[in-house]
């Protein structure tokens, strides 16, 4: 079963992955700042979607940072997916 959600643990997460490429990175400041912009690489938009896959127990498509590529976005589709699917474990979301 899916973890429950919690939008500050998942911006953590994302957050903590983030500052490991991007030293000066400030979920504060740069929330709405595209990954790409903040100088993440292909692979770093990827990786993404395993920190979310390893955050809420579920499959997620690599493709989803590049779709939702902010913070903000990412989370806030996350949210609407979460909220709005009865998610399983097994569930992968795009």
């Amino acid at each position: 079963m899916p973890s429950k959600f919690s939008r500050e643990s998942l911006i953590q997460a994302l957050s903590g992955y983030i500052k490991t490429k991007v030293p000066d990175f400030d979920p504060e400041k740069h929330a709405d700042t595209s990954f790409s912009r903040l100088g993440l690489d292909s692979l770093g938009h990827v990786e993404l979607s395993g920190v979310l896959e390893r955050q809420l127990n579920i499959s997620v498509s690599p493709e989803v940072a590049f779709n939702y590529p902010t913070i903000n976005a990412l989370i806030d589709h996350m949210e609407t997916q979460l909220s709005s699917n009865d998610i399983k474990e097994e569930s992968y979301v795009e």
